[in-house]
């Protein structure tokens, strides 16, 4: 199509419809629900798409906090599909909404409805659709929500996330979530301490050989985690300890090199302490998938036409399961800057502030601007499409 969308229209647009996104946006930040447990968070969206017109279907493949909203202006058997997706999940207390997934919901459900208007002002063929996606701290939402096939037909993926820059998140660390448990035997730590087995001393062996293990790390790979078990009382030998860890890497390959070199650290102490041992592995691992080079360029490229001060290299080696998303779908992360340039921690207390306080809607609609214009593009441009295609 020969249309073309200006920055100034879609700004327009925006800010017009920023009004009926901002107190949802508030809702969701002051009412933090973790994993799986969005109900509120995926109800208000759903609401709020069908008032944009949008068709919407809840309980997508079925995990009841996931959503998928669609919109077309008219069906063709050539028709582009674009995703833009949201996340609202919160963490654990007391941190809350400290990643500020709440923001993240805020662009998309912007930039969708935009984009929505758009098409049907301009009567821009191909689909628009918001993919609700729960439960991306930790639990992987979207890896699940991959096997379903919810995004089999989708062309390209946009998301967003907040930050102390504006740029594209192009390093991604793969990341498997390890559960480890040493098992013992207990026994009256004063009365009769030869006859027990000391789980937890398999546990602390174990941790310092974890630490051990990083000094020889390359800069590209973490390890991390807590004990999640230490026993029950300090009379008591502990017969059974636990802990969770993650373990990331910017390689896949190297990722399971990794997963092996933890389970042969588990089996060592647990030799050493005399215990039993026991490594899992959550089933939804996230991938070292990176954005598309295309979409990623493009993306940058509008921020500086919109003056952003846009850092082309963001080195934070952060996980995410849209990485599995970009595995299947050339799809690309935005970041935009939150804190005024301030290098504030994702997870802590004060970037939890930050993404809260009034100075965060500002960035917030700067991103829904880029992510309603590379979205336009993608729908209007084939040459730019097959330029995307060509980089996967």
């Amino acid at each position: 199509m020969n249309t073309k969308i200006t920055l100034e229209e879609i700004k327009n647009v925006v800010e017009s419809i920023f009004p009926e996104v901002q107190p949802l946006i508030k809702k969701v930040g002051d009412n933090p629900e973790t994993g799986y447990k969005e109900k509120q968070a995926c109800a208000w969206q759903m609401e709020f798409l069908q008032q944009q017109g949008f068709t919407v279907q809840g309980n997508l493949a079925d995990l009841s906090t996931a959503f998928y909203g669609e919109y077309c202006v008219c069906r063709t058997n050539s028709d582009v599909k674009t995703a833009l997706l949201t996340e609202y999940d919160a963490l654990n207390p007391p941190l809350g909404h400290a990643c500020g997934h709440q923001l993240i919901m805020g662009t998309g459900l912007l930039a969708a409805a935009a984009v929505r208007r758009i098409m049907e002002k301009h009567r821009i063929p191909g689909t628009l659709c918001t993919i609700g996606c729960p439960a991306e701290e930790q639990l992987g939402g979207k890896v699940f929500m991959l096997r379903s096939g919810v995004f089999k037909d989708v062309d390209a993926a946009f998301l967003s996330h907040p930050f102390f820059r504006y740029g594209v998140s192009r390093k991604i660390l793969a990341v498997t979530h390890g559960n480890v448990e040493f098992f013992g035997r207990s026994a009256h730590a004063s009365t009769a301490p030869e006859q027990g087995i000391n789980a937890l001393d398999a546990m602390t062996i174990f941790m310092s050989g974890i630490n051990a293990w990083r000094q020889q790390l390359p800069g590209t790979a973490r390890v991390h985690g807590i004990i999640t078990n230490g026993g029950t009382a300090a009379n008591v030998i502990p017969d059974y300890t636990s802990g969770f860890f993650y373990v990331r890497s910017a390689d896949n390959v190297f990722q399971k090199k990794m997963e092996q070199r933890f389970e042969e650290i588990a089996q060592g102490a647990a030799l050493i302490a005399g215990c039993q041992y026991k490594v899992s592995w959550d089933d939804g691992a996230y991938s070292a998938g990176k954005s598309n080079a295309v979409l990623a360029e493009e993306a940058e490229n509008i921020m500086q036409q919109m003056g952003l001060n846009v850092n082309r290299n963001i080195p934070e080696p952060l996980s995410t399961d849209f990485a599995n998303v970009c595995d299947e779908v050339p799809g690309v992360n935005i970041y935009f800057d939150v804190t005024g340039g301030e290098p504030l921690a994702l997870h802590s207390i004060p970037f939890r502030e930050a993404a809260a306080s009034e100075q965060a809607l500002q960035p917030l609609k700067n991103a829904a601007v880029v992510l309603a214009q590379l979205t336009l593009n993608y729908l209007l441009d084939e040459n730019f499409r097959q330029r995307v295609n060509e980089a996967r």
